[in-house]
Protein backbone atom coordinates (compact mmCIF):
# COMPACT_ATOMS: atom_id res chain seq x y z
CA UNK A 1 0.00 0.00 0.00
CA UNK A 2 0.96 3.19 -0.89
CA UNK A 3 2.48 5.70 2.06
CA UNK A 4 -0.29 8.34 1.04
CA UNK A 5 -3.03 5.80 2.13
CA UNK A 6 -1.59 5.73 5.52
CA UNK A 7 -1.59 9.27 5.80
CA UNK A 8 -5.26 9.48 4.68
CA UNK A 9 -6.18 6.46 7.08
CA UNK A 10 -4.81 8.37 9.79
CA UNK A 11 -6.10 11.90 9.28
CA UNK A 12 -9.95 10.21 9.45
CA UNK A 13 -9.40 8.38 11.98
CA UNK A 14 -8.14 11.57 13.85
CA UNK A 15 -10.97 13.26 12.37
CA UNK A 16 -13.28 10.71 14.12
CA UNK A 17 -11.54 10.72 17.52
CA UNK A 18 -12.05 14.45 17.25
CA UNK A 19 -15.99 14.49 17.00
CA UNK A 20 -15.75 12.90 20.74
CA UNK A 21 -13.20 14.97 22.46
CA UNK A 22 -14.74 18.36 21.15
CA UNK A 23 -11.22 19.71 21.89
CA UNK A 24 -9.67 20.92 18.14
CA UNK A 25 -6.15 19.26 18.98
CA UNK A 26 -6.98 16.43 17.39
CA UNK A 27 -8.23 17.77 14.10
CA UNK A 28 -5.14 19.98 13.76
CA UNK A 29 -3.12 17.12 13.85
CA UNK A 30 -5.25 15.32 11.15
CA UNK A 31 -4.33 18.47 9.04
CA UNK A 32 -1.01 17.79 9.41
CA UNK A 33 -2.00 14.09 8.40
CA UNK A 34 -3.40 15.54 5.38
CA UNK A 35 -0.62 17.79 4.48
CA UNK A 36 2.10 14.91 4.94
CA UNK A 37 -0.22 12.60 2.93
CA UNK A 38 -0.01 15.19 0.00
CA UNK A 39 3.43 15.18 0.30
CA UNK A 40 3.38 11.27 -0.04
CA UNK A 41 1.36 11.72 -2.94
CA UNK A 42 3.86 14.38 -4.67
CA UNK A 43 6.68 11.70 -4.27
CA UNK A 44 8.05 13.20 -1.14
CA UNK A 45 10.84 11.00 0.78
CA UNK A 46 9.65 9.91 4.22
CA UNK A 47 12.13 11.70 6.42
CA UNK A 48 9.90 14.93 4.73
CA UNK A 49 5.91 13.41 5.00
CA UNK A 50 7.36 13.58 8.74
CA UNK A 51 8.16 17.16 8.83
CA UNK A 52 5.65 18.53 6.89
CA UNK A 53 3.44 15.99 9.31
CA UNK A 54 4.69 17.80 12.50
CA UNK A 55 5.20 21.27 10.76
CA UNK A 56 1.49 21.14 9.57
CA UNK A 57 0.20 19.63 12.70
CA UNK A 58 1.83 22.98 15.25
CA UNK A 59 1.04 24.90 12.59
CA UNK A 60 -2.57 24.49 12.53
CA UNK A 61 -2.88 23.87 16.18
CA UNK A 62 -1.36 27.25 17.26
CA UNK A 63 -2.31 29.00 13.89
CA UNK A 64 -5.85 27.84 12.97
CA UNK A 65 -7.35 26.54 15.93
CA UNK A 66 -7.47 29.39 18.21
CA UNK A 67 -9.80 30.91 15.07
CA UNK A 68 -12.23 27.98 14.64
CA UNK A 69 -12.23 27.80 18.73
CA UNK A 70 -13.98 31.77 18.33
CA UNK A 71 -16.28 30.91 15.58
CA UNK A 72 -17.12 27.82 17.05
CA UNK A 73 -17.73 29.63 20.48
CA UNK A 74 -19.14 33.30 18.80
CA UNK A 75 -21.43 35.24 20.27
CA UNK A 76 -25.13 33.81 19.75
CA UNK A 77 -26.67 36.04 22.93
CA UNK A 78 -26.32 33.17 25.16
CA UNK A 79 -24.06 32.83 27.89
CA UNK A 80 -21.64 29.63 27.73
CA UNK A 81 -19.62 27.65 30.17
CA UNK A 82 -16.31 26.82 28.85
CA UNK A 83 -16.38 22.98 28.50
CA UNK A 84 -20.35 22.15 28.94
CA UNK A 85 -22.03 20.81 25.54
CA UNK A 86 -25.62 20.20 24.40
CA UNK A 87 -28.35 19.99 27.07
CA UNK A 88 -25.81 20.33 30.34
CA UNK A 89 -25.64 24.08 28.38
CA UNK A 90 -29.07 24.91 29.23
CA UNK A 91 -29.26 23.43 33.20
CA UNK A 92 -29.38 27.18 34.95
CA UNK A 93 -30.56 29.30 32.21
CA UNK A 94 -33.18 31.84 32.23
CA UNK A 95 -36.73 30.63 30.37
CA UNK A 96 -39.91 32.12 29.79
CA UNK A 97 -43.26 30.23 30.03
CA UNK A 98 -45.10 30.48 27.14
CA UNK A 99 -48.07 28.02 28.35
CA UNK A 100 -49.16 27.18 32.02
CA UNK A 101 -46.52 25.34 33.64
CA UNK A 102 -48.24 22.48 36.51
CA UNK A 103 -47.80 18.94 37.34
CA UNK A 104 -49.41 17.95 33.45
CA UNK A 105 -46.67 20.14 31.88
CA UNK A 106 -46.66 23.20 30.11
CA UNK A 107 -44.48 24.85 27.63
CA UNK A 108 -41.03 27.02 28.08
CA UNK A 109 -39.05 29.02 25.61
CA UNK A 110 -34.96 28.79 26.32
CA UNK A 111 -32.79 30.60 24.54
CA UNK A 112 -35.53 30.79 21.26
CA UNK A 113 -36.12 26.97 21.44
CA UNK A 114 -39.56 26.05 22.72
CA UNK A 115 -39.07 22.49 25.77
CA UNK A 116 -41.49 20.96 27.46
CA UNK A 117 -41.61 21.61 30.84
CA UNK A 118 -42.45 20.68 34.51
CA UNK A 119 -42.66 22.70 38.16
CA UNK A 120 -39.84 21.73 41.15
CA UNK A 121 -42.22 21.71 43.16
CA UNK A 122 -45.60 20.05 42.66
CA UNK A 123 -47.67 22.50 43.81
CA UNK A 124 -46.08 25.66 41.91
CA UNK A 125 -48.14 26.71 38.63
CA UNK A 126 -46.14 28.66 36.07
CA UNK A 127 -48.41 31.47 34.33
CA UNK A 128 -47.05 32.51 30.70
CA UNK A 129 -44.76 35.47 31.00
CA UNK A 130 -43.08 34.60 34.42
CA UNK A 131 -39.01 33.90 34.17
CA UNK A 132 -38.21 30.88 35.57
CA UNK A 133 -34.44 29.26 36.16
CA UNK A 134 -33.92 25.63 34.54
CA UNK A 135 -32.97 22.98 37.39
CA UNK A 136 -32.68 19.66 35.50
CA UNK A 137 -33.29 18.00 31.91
CA UNK A 138 -34.84 14.69 31.83
CA UNK A 139 -35.05 13.25 28.50
CA UNK A 140 -36.96 16.12 26.37
CA UNK A 141 -38.08 18.45 29.11
CA UNK A 142 -37.13 20.28 31.56
CA UNK A 143 -38.08 20.87 35.46
CA UNK A 144 -38.04 24.71 35.92
CA UNK A 145 -38.56 26.48 39.11
CA UNK A 146 -39.39 30.26 39.65
CA UNK A 147 -38.19 31.89 43.01
CA UNK A 148 -41.42 33.07 45.32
Amino acid sequence: MEPVFYWIIAAVILGAIELFTGTLVLAMVGVGAVLAGIGAALGAPFWLQAVLFGAGSIASIFGLRPFLRQALEGDSGAPRTPGVFGTRAIEGAEARVLTKVDLSGGLVEIHGDNWTAFPLEPDQVLEPGDSVTVVEIKGATVIVWKQS
